[in-house]
């Protein structure tokens, strides 16, 4: 991979990004291994599109400035150094298919994975591509992109995600629906307790009607 080709790809990923996760949370909702309903909250933000792409910013560079040069397509070759262990063109192979986690994600677990120099609590994904998150205060933050199948890296058997909600950061509570399971029955019936104080009314009332809908 060229340097021209790898800043072809960030611009490409950092509209992605711009238009599906940087400052929102997403809520992954799923069956835990004891088939129990359970979520976990990931938030999204401008500093951490960096990391995604794996690459090694020059010396000085801060995550912010290096994000809103893609954004503003000001990325030159100088900006971009690979990694040694050519995790930066495994990371940007699969920098698409993350930016568009909050619709395609389906499975998450506990990190188990076999890399001793790569520390990550949790991972969210599919067979081809997974994001790594950490926890950070109330919620989990991204801080790694693997291109592997989530079912070599998390314990079995994995969580099956049935619904990903999305919200802006400045509000508090999920606005949306980004990824309902076609396999699975998404009402309010469904969702974990502790998740339905966070879901907006107008979205609440939707679940409900999808509830009644099924009986």
């Amino acid at each position: 991979m060229t340097k021209k080709e790898a800043i072809s790809i960030i611009t490409k990923c950092a509209s992605l990004y711009a238009a599906n996760l940087c400052d929102r949370q997403l809520a992954f909702v799923y069956r835990n291994g004891n088939n129990s309903p359970a979520f976990l909250e990931a938030t999204f933000r401008a500093n951490n599109f960096l990391h995604f792409t794996g690459i090694k910013p020059p010396s000085g560079t801060k995550a912010n400035a290096f994000y809103r040069n893609a954004i503003d397509r000001r990325l030159k070759e100088s900006d971009i150094l690979f990694r040694e262990n050519h995790t930066t063109e495994l990371k940007l192979q699969v920098l698409r298919n993350i930016m568009l986690i909050a619709y395609s994600a389906r499975m998450i677990g506990d990190y188990a994975g076999a890399h001793v120099d790569l520390y990550t609590e949790k991972v969210t994904g599919t067979t081809a591509a997974c994001l790594g998150l950490i926890k950070a205060g109330q919620s989990y933050i991204p801080n790694t992109v693997l291109k592997e199948d989530i079912r070599n890296l998390i314990p079995n058997p994995p969580g099956k995600i049935f619904a990903i909600l999305r919200k802006p950061i400045s509000q508090p509570q999920y606005t949306e629906i980004t990824y309902q399971s076609p396999k699975h029955k998404v009402n309010i019936k469904a969702f974990p307790p502790d998740l339905i104080p966070k879901i907006d009314d107008h979205l609440l009332s939707q679940l409900c009607a999808s509830q009644s809908d099924q009986h």
